[in-house]
């Protein structure tokens, strides 16, 4: 299909060209006694370029978006993790940096944090104002994840991070924790 989008744009391009009068594999000026200087046909090749051009972008438009993650072993071995201890949505915008998303969904920090909840690993808890958020519990150091105390806007919270163990493990089975059910 890729292949039929490339040949639609150049084949747009070329009557584009003809169009305007211009003789596409050699761009010099199509001769005044060549048909394709009468008016009637001139209105064809822009209505045929501009169809051609709604056609292309539509066909872009629909393409349809990965709805599942996949990351290759040599996507994975590319993968460039930040130094020192990192939050979810930092390893998810490493991943995203080397997947190809013409293939997989992007990752997403939210999703791998609930899915880690559901295993257990991380827990949920009521803050003052009735929201939840994400904090380790007893079986989270052993996955290598931590909590710091932040500050953002003279507030102080608690992030949950990832050190280098909790980095390889998020790697090495990050498949394995987005299926889980």
């Amino acid at each position: 299909m890729e292949n039929n989008t490339e040949r639609l744009i150049e084949s747009k391009k070329m009557i584009k060209l003809l169009a305007n009068g211009i003789n596409p594999l050699d761009h010099t000026p199509v001769r005044e006694s060549c048909l394709l200087n009468d008016p009637r046909i001139i209105r064809q090749l822009f209505f045929l370029s501009e169809y051609l051009e709604n056609d292309v972008t539509t066909k872009k438009s629909t393409k349809r978006k990965p709805s599942t993650f996949i990351i290759s072993k040599e996507e994975k071995d590319q993968v460039e993790l930040p130094v020192g201890l990192i939050g979810i949505n930092e390893f998810a915008q490493a991943i995203n940096k080397v997947i190809n998303l013409d293939v997989s969904k992007k990752l997403n920090g939210a999703v791998i944090n609930r899915k880690l909840r559901s295993m257990g690993i991380l827990s949920v808890e009521t803050v003052d104002n009735g929201k939840k958020r994400t904090v380790p519990n007893d079986k989270s150091a052993g996955y290598g994840i931590e909590s710091i105390t932040k500050h953002y806007n003279n507030e102080q919270y608690q992030q949950v991070v990832f050190n280098d163990i909790g980095k390889k493990f998020l790697l090495d089975n990050i498949e394995s924790i987005l299926s889980y059910k």
